[in-house]
């Protein structure tokens, strides 16, 4: 292992808003759960908040909207599936369950950059060869069973590292996280969804380009539909297909995120942790499945963000003055605008009507001239303060 190289890890837990209510109702284990506004019999304006992996059967989605992921259930039931359940979602409860797993995960790691409720990376510092606080076979036997084999000393301790923190969280909390491993975030991130749920998938540098080249292009952050479609017109439909073009005809294809792709398909990515992004904020987002443009859906999204984001705040002790809106558009543009409360506030409505007021210029030719579709949205909250202190 170089100087140089470093080791990333990656946590994703496992559908997580539906896991901790089958969890918490486990005479609705094994059914399709959708977590999400309600869908008023296929009426409903809002969006899935998380859908289970029973449910992705059916093809409901994280930010799909709700009356699409109601009528997927339906015909789902209609082919002779289970009938899907739905969640209205508790985020206080969420983020009592994610504060369990973060400290978890903090006993082990010297850095972590907490990118969501359940998502975050790490690093460990100072691996040293050999096994971490059990014996070789025991160990072994572990990793045998996430398919982890044949790793150099330092990688296999790091798998042995994860295996122990995915033990710890589902002894604490009955819930199963996946992790990756990788010499930087975007092969940790990409490892950690490979072989979900319960995963563990180590890919040290010398594997990264075997693990890539079969994947399909989607898998590639950055890659949507519309740079898919168009690398899939020129022959291109996996990343070992994508590797052969020039960064001049990516750049030529793609603007300035030509570079970007030919960086993602090849595994190289030099972003470090960013450790102090969620002491200064909290926040949440969203990428839609497809791009979006309906008003109605878009502007329920941020409702629903906004309340994530509150229930944390309030759940931290904390008040916000800062609210920041985040949006990509299809063709990865992204842009944030920001404004301050004269009065810091953990309320819901407001975040989400602050939000709401930053997010309508982008409906019109003021933000938006070309009217382009929506890829992510998110919604934060910054210039946290204690909330006792603003007692005293």
């Amino acid at each position: 292992m170089t100087a140089m190289e470093r080791i990333v890890f990656h946590l994703d837990m496992d559908a997580f808003f539906a896991a901790v209510e089958e969890r918490d109702h486990p005479e609705f284990r094994g059914m399709p759960v959708v977590v999400g506004a309600d869908p008023k019999e296929g009426r409903g304006r809002g969006v899935v908040s998380t859908a289970n992996y029973e449910a992705r059967k059916y093809g409901v989605g994280s930010a799909m909207p709700i009356s699409k992921a109601w009528h997927l259930c339906k015909e789902g039931e209609r082919q002779g599936g289970k009938a899907c359940i739905f969640f209205g979602g508790g985020f206080g409860k969420y983020g009592v369950e994610s504060e369990k797993i973060m400290e978890i995960v903090a006993k082990h790691a010297s850095a972590i950059e907490q990118v969501s409720v359940d998502e975050a990376f790490f690093e460990v510092k100072d691996l040293k060869e050999g096994t971490v606080g059990r014996s070789a076979k025991s160990s072994g036997k572990t990793l045998q069973r996430y398919g982890v084999t044949a790793l150099q000393p330092k990688w296999q301790t790091a798998a042995e590292t994860a295996a122990r923190i995915k033990a710890e969280i589902k002894a604490k909390t009955r819930l199963t996280g996946s992790i990756g491993i990788g010499p930087n975030k975007l092969v940790a991130k990409i490892a950690s969804d490979l072989e979900k749920p319960d995963g563990l998938t180590v890919v040290p540098p010398e594997r990264v380009q075997d693990v890539f080249d079969p994947l399909p292009l989607r898998k590639i952050p950055g890659i949507g539909p519309k740079a898919a479609t168009l690398l899939a017109a020129r022959g291109a439909v996996t990343v070992a297909d994508a590797a052969r073009f020039t960064q001049e005809e990516l750049n030529a294809w793609f603007g300035k995120w030509g570079s970007g792709i030919y960086e993602s398909i090849r595994g190289e990515d030099d972003r470090p942790l960013e450790t102090e992004w969620e002491r200064k904020s909290l926040g949440h987002e969203t990428t839609f499945m497809e791009d979006e443009r309906n008003p109605t859906v878009l502007m329920e999204t941020i409702r629903v963000l906004a309340e994530q984001v509150a229930e944390e705040v309030k759940e931290s002790g904390l008040l916000a003055r800062r609210i920041t809106l985040r949006i990509r558009f299809g063709d990865f543009t992204t842009l944030t605008r920001q404004m301050t409360l004269e009065k810091a506030t953990d309320d819901a409505k407001t975040i989400e009507k602050e939000a709401l007021k930053l997010f309508m210029s982008f409906l019109d030719a003021r933000e938006n001239p070309d009217k382009k579709a929506f890829r992510l949205l998110g919604v934060r909250a910054g210039e946290l303060t204690a909330a006792q202190q603003l007692l005293l």
